[in-house]
């Protein structure tokens, strides 16, 4: 949904799975307009094995939970943290806490409380983020459309800044012989 509604402006009211879905857009930092490719991966299992196709040539990798989803907050580090770092390593992080309008939702809240779970604070976001060495912590509605630009905006600063720092590197790649 937060893809789709950076890129479309409109929220999926049907929850549909991405198997991957891409999407082109630009966004401007400063006075640059950049082009974003945006790559939606399929989270299922069934995946698995597909998903790393994906991430060639990626820029920025956003690593998305759902604030009111513990397993999808623990997937962060025990999932998703090493599977990019395995296939994109070096590549910056940005993590994301995705649905913080449910943090309100009573009947949302309800259900967690039912199964004696409380929805992941923006503490907790902040932590995961040092545990996976990401760049930023960065949280938003795609429904409410809260902090959706931004999101998009840091992650552009972050990749543009990455790939000026690599570029500056490769220049310095100098062979001396003596």
């Amino acid at each position: 949904s937060l893809l789709m509604v950076y890129a479309k402006g409109a929220f999926p009211e049907q929850y549909a799975p991405s198997v991957f879905e891409k999407y082109t857009t630009s966004v401007t930092v400063g006075k640059k307009e950049v082009t974003l490719n945006l790559y939606d991966t399929a989270g299922q299992e069934d995946y698995d094995r597909l998903r790393p196709l994906s991430y060639q040539n990626t820029n920025v990798v956003l690593i998305c939970y759902d604030v009111m989803n513990p397993t999808s907050y623990d997937n962060v580090a025990a999932k998703w943290y090493p599977e990019v770092n395995h296939f994109c390593r070096g590549v910056p992080l940005v993590l994301i806490g995705c649905k913080t309008d449910l943090r309100k939702d009573k009947e949302q809240l309800r259900k967690l409380r039912a199964s004696k779970q409380e929805p992941i604070t923006y503490s907790q976001g902040e932590a995961a983020c040092k545990e996976i060495k990401a760049e930023i912590y960065l949280e938003c509605s795609a429904k409410c459309r809260e902090n959706i630009e931004n999101v998009f905006k840091e992650a552009t600063t972050i990749a543009l800044s990455a790939m000026k720092k690599a570029k500056c590197h490769r220049k310095r790649k100098v062979c001396s012989v003596l």
